[in-house]
């Protein structure tokens, strides 16, 4: 049987205080209120394992570590995707393809801020999935749900992406699904590509 103890305002206000701490001397300022705002949905969602750690602080700051780590990593990976995939090779590439290249390194760029713009459940998952490089097992257990619940995150994330994506530009396609070409179908799109 687990003990449970109620948090009293003054326990709540102490530990907010704490977190907010870890987090401010880890991240910039600005990141701070949506990274805290993170962790507590986190331990919201997970307060049956929280109640019943040996040590429900501690496992709470491991929450907010994870969160820490979640965030550099998405940064990391956003700003390589803005800056470009990879430098195009010189070598034997037929002028097609080295268009092909380019709009695809190009049309990548777009992505993350279209990302950012679905529903909660689905940008997260891509972000964690597409962008940052996790298995969908991985994403799930930071995000405290099942893989089929994740794996399903997925498939609807990936379908919502297209669906704006294609809203906004148009593109053309090989054979093979690699991209050849795209234009923007409005100057108002909103979006930076």
């Amino acid at each position: 049987m687990t003990h449970r103890s109620a948090l009293t305002d003054d326990t709540w206000t102490m530990f907010e205080t704490r977190l907010r701490r870890y987090v401010r001397r880890r991240l910039d300022p600005a990141s701070v209120d949506d990274a805290v705002g993170d962790i507590l949905l986190r331990l919201a969602r997970n307060q049956r394992a929280l109640s019943e750690a040996r040590n429900p602080v501690a496992w709470a700051m491991r929450v907010a570590a994870n969160v820490v780590t979640d965030h550099y990593r998405r940064r990391s990976v956003e700003q390589r995707v803005l800056s470009g995939v990879e430098p195009q090779q010189e070598t034997s590439l037929e002028p097609a393809e080295n268009v092909a290249g380019t709009a695809a390194s190009e049309l990548a760029r777009c992505l993350v801020p279209f990302i950012r713009e679905l529903p909660e459940p689905y940008g997260e998952a891509l972000l964690l999935t597409e962008i940052g490089g996790l298995t969908q097992a991985e994403a799930a257990a930071r995000q405290g749900i099942s893989v089929s619940g994740m794996k399903s995150r997925v498939q609807r994330g990936r379908v919502k992406l297209k669906d704006a994506l294609l809203r906004c530009c148009a593109v053309e396609l090989d054979s093979r699904g690699g991209v050849l070409d795209y234009r923007r179908r409005s100057k108002n799109c909103g979006r930076s590509c």
